[in-house]
């Protein structure tokens, strides 16, 4: 056989050699090739169906902010390719959303919002009333035809009423009348509108109230409440995330804090901050009194201090007294001897209730807060000041405006997302 017919063989058998194995690296690297688009198009769809679920959420959350409130939300408005549902459990709304295909689904956890406000006065401290007070209350629930579950009080421990011998003291219901409506057109379509009264359901304590043994179920006590969650929707232990919150405007009153009040509240800044003592004498009370009229409401916080309120009519504000580092005796001095009103909370003679067992030297060492005069005021009470009491002398009349309390209160009841409920992974 030729020589050089083998090495042309030998050439082509190599050659053909080479040929395969190049053939396989280009079949190996284009199956490689094949997965990386693959991949890269399962990347491009689990995003879209991560947004597509997203949008879902966003949709959902804006429905439920729209409502107001979360079980007033429209969710079905949001069903398209993507299904919403919202499950609570343990006070805690989850918002799911999932794409019609099932290739994802993302949960977020929304926080309700507090702004929920019912009764008059709401406390947590204790209450003494010593005088004749009035109290127009909230409706609360429509139990008939006109026919409601009034709330005046609500409080946590103790009510005292002042034991002085003249049958006209006490308080009691005034009934819903027309004079004090509790919200804008309640009496627009009658003025029949009625607090229940009667054997099987009784909303109305009567005037001259002068037990609380003889309170009827328009007072109520709840000793498990927690008046700083229900109003501003977080724990007392987070109050500085509310004072930080930009509706507050914070002062240090000193003395004056009448004063410092009407300077800086203005139409941008109708919720006051106030650190420490704040005593309204009968001048100042009519400062913030002007202010309110002005501004159409005011919402005045006073947090860890002695707070005093004295004769003023018509103060259309919402107060929250909150104290929860705060003891009014330091080294065996009660901090009222140090104020104008000290002989007057510091007197024995206020403090005999006609039930109750506690000694006057243990209400008076807890007085936090003192309701002087005459009063008449629209809008509320919070006394969140658990431990401690809150004195009323004189008389008074308190009337519940839903209005200005939802007005007030409308900026800390908004839904929000629980912050790191969620993972965009």
């Amino acid at each position: 056989m030729n020589k050089h017919q083998q090495s042309g063989m030998t050439t082509l058998l190599i050659t053909s050699m080479l040929l395969i194995v190049a053939l396989l690296f280009s079949l190996a690297s284009y199956k490689n090739l094949f997965y990386q688009i693959k991949r890269t198009q399962n990347e491009v769809l689990a995003r879209q169906a991560h947004w597509a679920a997203e949008g879902g959420l966003e949709c959902g959350f804006a429905q439920i902010q729209k409502a107001g409130n979360i079980s007033d939300a429209i969710l079905t408005d949001c069903n398209d390719g993507q299904a919403l549902t919202l499950s609570t459990d343990d006070g805690k709304s989850v918002l799911t959303s999932e794409t019609d295909n099932k290739y994802k689904k993302i949960a977020k956890t929304i926080v309700a919002g507090g702004a929920k406000s019912s009764g008059v006065i709401k406390s947590s401290a204790d209450l003494y009333f010593n005088g004749s007070y009035v109290f127009y209350p909230d409706p609360g629930n429509l139990r008939s035809t006109y026919s409601w579950d009034c709330i005046l009080l609500r409080y946590r421990d103790n009510v005292f009423i002042h034991d002085d011998g003249n049958v006209n003291n006490g308080f009691g219901n005034a009934d819903l009348e027309h004079s004090y409506p509790p919200y804008l057109d309640f009496f627009k379509d009658s003025y029949n509108h009625k607090c229940s009264s009667s054997t099987v359901a009784n909303y109305r304590t009567p005037l001259k109230t002068k037990k609380p043994s003889l309170f009827e179920s328009d007072i109520q006590k709840e000793p498990m409440m927690d008046l700083f969650k229900e109003t501003f929707g977080v724990s007392r232990d987070d109050w500085m995330s509310v004072r930080n919150r930009s509706e507050f405007v914070e002062i240090d009153p000193g003395s004056d804090c009448g004063s410092k009040i009407f300077e800086v509240a203005n139409k941008n800044k109708r919720h006051i901050w106030i650190n420490g003592d704040c005593i309204l004498n009968k001048v100042t009370s009519n400062l913030v009194k002007e202010k309110a009229v002005n501004l159409n409401g005011l919402f005045l916080l006073v947090h860890n201090g002695l707070f005093s309120l004295t004769g003023v009519s018509e103060l259309n504000a919402l107060i929250y007294h909150f104290n929860n580092d705060y003891n009014p005796v330091s080294n065996g001095i009660n901090s009222w001897s140090l104020t104008s009103l000290g002989g007057i909370v510091l007197s024995n003679d206020k403090y005999k209730p006609t039930e109750g067992n506690l000694t006057p030297n243990e209400i008076m060492n807890k007085v936090v807060s003192y309701i002087n005069g005459s009063i008449i005021l629209s809008g509320g009470l919070i006394l969140d000041t658990p431990g401690y009491v809150s004195y009323f002398n004189a008389g008074g009349s308190f009337s519940f405006d839903g209005e200005l309390i939802n007005d007030l209160l409308a900026p800390f009841g908004k839904p929000r997302w629980q912050q790191g409920s969620w993972h965009d992974f």
